[in-house]
């Protein structure tokens, strides 16, 4: 469903307001605000944090240790999982003191509809149970601790969930236990999936943050 397409482009106008904007323009991003014409997607990232180019996040990821036998084939991992479309995280500016930092972070990924359905998965629920399967394989401890109830956004129908898993990196001198929330929806002919990552062990939780990005997300 979505907002309508008059009130979404009345809520993106009053967020842009005051700045000059190509029309043609698919993707803006202005202070915290972040909108996607094309996928209909308007959000705020938190204070102070900010977004980093996917081929940056890319890096990163390929000196995140993996479990269960897949740090063997890593690079096969990657290019069949694909990148996000969008990473934000609290740590974006590189500075010497954060490195070996566990960063706060949340990342968007895309899927097409029909590109799944090739696989034989008929459903959003399938997906999901698919989508935990493959997680639990992939990172180290991986549990689900608690499951939402669903809930609507802009009309459209969310699912929440909460894990944890332990976080390995070839820049950290010692393994990391990570508090991982899940948001997934269906929207468009899309599957939207945020993962946000927090490390309440380290001193780095992001709850607050976390809260309020959900709250601001908007979809037409």
């Amino acid at each position: 469903m979505g907002l309508g397409r008059r009130i979404f482009l009345k809520l993106s106008s009053m967020a842009l307001a005051g700045i000059a904007i190509d029309p043609m323009q698919a993707v803006v991003t202005h202070g915290n605000l972040y909108l996607n014409r094309q996928l209909g997607i308007m959000f705020e990232k938190p204070n102070a944090w900010g977004f980093i180019k996917v081929k940056n996040f890319e890096r990163l990821r390929n000196e995140q240790i993996l479990g269960n036998g897949f740090e063997e084939i890593k690079d096969e991992v990657w290019e069949e999982l694909g990148s996000p479309i969008i990473v934000i995280t609290k740590y974006y500016d590189n500075k010497p003191e954060h490195i070996g930092v566990f960063s706060p972070t949340i990342t968007l990924n895309i899927t097409p509809k029909n590109g799944v359905e090739e696989y034989g998965v008929e459903s959003f629920e399938e997906l999901m149970e698919l989508s935990i399967i493959g997680t639990s394989r992939l990172l180290k401890d991986f549990e689900v601790v608690k499951q939402y109830k669903p809930y609507t956004i802009s009309g459209c129908v969310f699912y929440e969930s909460d894990a944890t898993y332990t976080f390995e990196h070839i820049e950290m001198t010692h393994p990391v236990k990570v508090e991982l929330k899940a948001l997934r929806a269906e929207h468009n002919g899309f599957y939207y999936d945020f993962n946000m990552h927090q490390s309440t062990k380290e001193g780095q939780s992001a709850a607050r943050e976390f809260e309020q990005f959900m709250d601001s997300i908007r979809l037409i």
